[in-house]
Formats: C-alpha cells, structure tokens, sequence
C-alpha cells in the first residue's frame, strides 16, 4: 500500500510539473470546453457537431430536430466575432434561424422566417444584424428575397425581394455593404447593410445566361479584410472571379470543378476553396490571382465547406458524404497542404464555423 502511495504521489507531482512547464512555456493546459472549437452542420441528421479543432474529437452534438419524421438540414452556420453567440440556419420545412450562447452551446432564442429555404448565415462585424438569403431553387428563374434580422432580439427587419435563388449574403468587414450572390441568375447583388437597398447589379461574367439556365453560377462571398474586393466562386464555370468594392470585375482565376465556399485569411496573404466535384481544396493568392496549391482530399465525396483559423494557418474543410456514407472535417496546412486529421462527422456535412479557444483571440463583449 506504502508503495502505491508514493507512485500515486509521484504522479501527482509529474502531472503538476507538466502543467507548470506547459504554463511556463507558452503552452496551454487547456480542458475541450477551453479549447478552439469547429462548429459542423449535418443536414440529414438535423444536428450541429461541435468539435475540438485541435484534434477533431467531438465534445457534443447539438439537435435543431423540430420534424422528427423529416430532414429539415441545417445548412449555415457561424460565430459571432466576440464570440459570446453562434448561430444556425434549418434549412427546410419551417426556415429557422437558431441563435446559441458559446458558454455551454446554451439555446437562446430562434425565429422562423418567411421563406422557402434559409441557406448561409452572415453578421455585421458589430454583431448585430444577420442576413440569410432565401435559397428558392425551385422557382426557374423568380426572385426570391434576403432576411435581414436584428440577433439581439430576433426581429425581422426587413425582407427585401433581391434575385432568383440568392445563396449568401457576406457583409463587408465596414459593416456597410453587403455582397449577395444569385445562383440562377449569374449576378451578384450589392445591398447597402443598414437600409437593404439594393446599390447595384453585377454581372457574373460576360456574357451571362439567362435568369433559371446559369452560366456561372455564382455561390459563395469572400472579402478582402480591407474591403476594397470580394472574389466569388462560380460553381458553374469553375472559376474565382474577383471584383471591386463597386462590382467591377478584376480578373478570374480556374480552380477545381463546382467550388463551393471561399474563405479567407485575416491578413488578406490567402484565399481556400472547397472543391465541390473536384474532391480538393484550391489556396489561391489573392493579389495576384493564381492557384499556388490545389490539395487533393482522396474519398471525401464533395468538399463543401471552409473555416480558417484566425492565424490563417490551418483550413478546416468538410465534406458532404452520401446518403450511405458519412460526410466529414478534415484540417489543412495551408502553406504545406498537409493533412493535420479528418474525422467522420454526420451526412450531408456543409456548414462549418470556427470559434477561438478561450484566452486566445476570444473576446469577451458586455452584452448588447
């Protein structure tokens, strides 16, 4: 018994030690519910998969289940910049807007919305307003319409009608202007953030196709940290295409086959594609346009998502899966395109968010 004792003892002591020199170096002796974290939707299973974006080890589900016999498929997701709240969109059946504390991934509120189908979710650098376009796919060519929502008490505050089947609104980091993307109509509608007026209509590309037969199609937002451009994926012809604050275009650059979402660094050094029918990832330079890396992610049917860390070091990426077969997350080295991990995570994976762990580029606001 003595001798158990003193080894327990002595493990106390090496765990400590270990603790301290982690302290002393720099490290972190962080617990998962510290730790930065990924933010995961699964479509066909109705959950949000919170995970540690240091390993991918799952540290909870969360259920947006409120059809038990549907899939209703949380489609976007996204952390507010003080990081107090995330937020999710249900896709189908009744549209909803989902608004959670981080501290506990507590429910705090949720509003249905008046259309036929919430795609991606955007806030306002101050984190007030959200905007979620209604992805209408089943009108050939009919306008459709953004919500404009104020998150602080989950109140539409307005609905204006924009453009056939518009499937992300990405707000400038102003605040000012918001980049609205028309996948069945190859343009790109620029709305002002405080009013919803529509400021200009911007073609895809030349020689666009008609509204309900697109060309381009254009899907995701990315702007540069400035403002002063955003660069837009075109599921339809393969392409990045670049355009000024004004919507005048700058140049377009090939990637994979139907990208999907676009994300970029803090520091405006990179730009990351999910590769849709391409199963890669494309890292492109944003100043001069180019593909300098396109990373092949080998049986990971349809990469959809993108996340970077706040470092712009490391792309978290998921990818949809089948009916039969799981989707799933998997961590990027940019600079090198090394695989950190990938893990299997729910079917029809789309939606990701990152969230910085505790200490460590999270903020703490006074409630607004």
């Amino acid at each position: 018994m003595a001798g158990r004792a003193s080894l327990g003892r002595a493990a106390n002591r090496s765990r400590v030690g270990a603790a301290l020199l982690a302290v002393a170096c720099g490290g972190a002796a962080d617990g998962p519910e510290d730790a930065p974290r990924l933010y995961v939707t699964s479509g066909f299973t109705d959950r949000i998969h919170v995970l540690d974006a240091r390993d991918g080890t799952t540290l909870r589900t969360v259920s947006l289940d409120r059809r038990r016999t549907e899939a209703d498929e949380p489609h976007g997701v996204t952390v507010s910049a003080d990081g107090r709240h995330w937020y999710a969109t249900l896709a189908h059946g009744h549209p909803t807007l989902w608004k959670y504390e981080t501290d506990g991934d507590r429910l705090v509120g949720r509003l249905q919305l008046d259309m036929a189908g919430a795609a991606r979710v955007e806030l306002t650098p101050d984190g007030r307003r959200a905007f979620i376009p209604d992805y209408w796919r089943g009108g050939p060519g009919d306008d459709s319409r953004v919500a404009v929502v104020d998150v602080h008490d989950l109140t539409v505050a307005a609905l204006p009608v924009v453009c056939p089947a518009p499937h992300h609104a990405a707000v400038d980091p102003t605040g000012t202007r918001v980049a609205v993307t028309c996948s069945l109509s190859d343009e790109i509608v620029l709305m002002d953030a405080a009013s919803a007026a529509t400021l200009a209509r911007v073609q895809a590309g030349p020689d666009p196709a008609a509204a309900g037969t697109p060309r381009y199609t254009p899907m995701n937002v990315a702007w540069s940290p400035d403002g002063a451009r955003f660069f837009v994926t075109m599921a339809g012809s393969g392409e990045v295409r670049a355009f000024s604050r004004a919507g005048e275009p700058e140049g377009a650059v090939a990637v994979g086959r139907m990208p999907a979402q676009i994300a970029g660094s803090a520091d405006g050094g990179v730009l990351v594609v999910a590769n849709r029918r391409g199963s890669s990832v494309s890292v492109l330079d944003p100043a001069t346009l180019t593909e300098v890396r396109r990373i092949e992610l080998a049986g990971a049917a349809f990469p959809h998502g993108v996340a970077l860390d706040p470092a712009g070091e490391v792309a978290y990426v998921t990818w949809e899966g089948r009916v039969d077969e799981r989707g799933g997350v998997a961590a990027l080295r940019i600079s090198t395109g090394e695989v950190l991990w990938r893990r299997e995570v729910g079917v029809f994976t789309l939606g990701i968010a990152y969230l910085p762990g505790r200490g460590r580029g999270r903020t703490r606001a006074p409630p607004n």
